[in-house]
């Protein structure tokens, strides 16, 4: 999220007043709230590349796949997008590393991410395909961004990747390595001819699903779980959540005022309920807010180098802001998960 998302203390204190529902988000068409939603991408690949520019990351290929029109964000938002990285990337780090041979990782409403590029440039893991599934016209905008030279040289100087014999469209991508899908979530087909039921499998929601009604993102859970259901499995999913506090009733007042609505955040508004829909679908399901693995998922070294880039006299919204998004996890159908288990989470 942006930094105008970002309740300010003081109106806390004051006390919140209004719902949360109304607003500029009342009055759009469906086709208008699905504009608002992939507007959404800028805003966290403007969060990417100021983290990056201000060291929190070392993503080389942020400022390729981000406009050239972004804004620097305060520290406590960089602070933010840097947990929210490592914490996915160590996830997908575990999961690569928990079983042998090949594997494939989906990603929800991708947009502008650079995970895939940055695995293949660590060279820490292989044998793996990687999906991203968004919108059409989001699409459209990465593989633009993708194609130009500045991009391509990049990713064939970093990675070792070549592009050029991937079979792209306008707004696909295919390559038997990593492929970019055209899909709107809520029209799933009967069946995905490039998923690989057969493969174990990693799914990433990185604030995706809960743009989605609550029906319709249980829906995309189950597709993908029954699809999977004789393999190993994984989920990561990256939101907001906590909304019935001060804050939280604030942060979603802010977003309404932009049309942004979080459509599943009232069902899935705390650890025990996030963890029972992953649980519902037989995964060992874990779960932590972003000030828990902060605290816990981030070496104390790493921590002091971060606390040295920028001077933040917000720690105390840092800890509200954190503590109002969650990383939510499972894994099923592991014959051994200490791999899984090692992941750091609350009792």
């Amino acid at each position: 999220m942006s930094a105008p998302t970002i309740p300010k203390l003081t109106n806390l204190r004051k006390g919140a007043r209004g719902g949360a529902r109304g607003g500029l988000s009342g009055r759009l068409s469906q086709v208008d709230k699905d504009a608002v939603v992939r507007s959404t991408d800028s805003d966290a690949a403007s969060s990417r590349i100021s983290a990056v520019e201000a060291d929190y990351l070392d993503d080389p290929f942020a400022k390729h796949l981000t406009g050239e029109s972004w804004q620097k964000r305060l520290p406590l938002m960089n602070r933010g997008t840097y947990v929210r990285t490592t914490a996915l990337d160590r996830i997908v780090d575990t999961f690569l590393s928990s079983t042998e041979g090949h594997k494939q990782i989906i990603s929800l409403g991708a947009g502008s991410d650079t995970r895939y590029f940055r695995l293949k440039r660590d060279k820490k893991h292989d044998n793996f395909s990687y999906h991203e599934l968004d919108f059409e016209e989001n699409n459209k905008t990465k593989i633009g961004r993708l194609r130009t030279p500045q991009c391509l040289d990049t990713i064939k100087a970093l990675c070792d990747v070549n592009l050029d014999d991937a079979g792209t469209y306008e707004s696909e991508l295919l390559s038997s390595e990593y492929s970019i899908h055209s899909i709107d979530l809520r029209k799933l087909p009967e069946k995905l001819d490039w998923l690989d039921g057969n493969t174990p499998t990693l799914l990433i929601s990185e604030c995706c699903l809960i743009y989605l009604s609550p029906d319709e993102a249980d829906s995309v859970l189950s597709y993908f779980s029954s699809m999977l259901a004789a393999v190993p499995t994984a989920i990561a999913i990256y939101e907001p959540f906590r909304p019935n506090d001060p804050f939280g009733k604030t942060m979603i007042r802010n977003l309404t005022t932009r049309g942004i609505v979080l459509q599943t955040i009232e069902k899935y508004a705390d650890p025990k309920s996030q963890q029972q829909r992953l649980a519902d679908r037989n995964f060992t399901a874990r779960v932590a807010d972003t000030h828990f693995i902060w605290s816990n998922w981030i070496a104390e070294t790493e921590q002091e180098r971060i606390d040295k880039l920028e001077w933040m006299d917000e720690v105390e919204e840092f800890v509200l802001l954190a503590k109002h998004y969650c990383v939510a996890w499972g894994w099923r159908n592991y014959q051994d998960d200490v791999t899984w288990q090692a992941l750091p989470s609350p009792a």
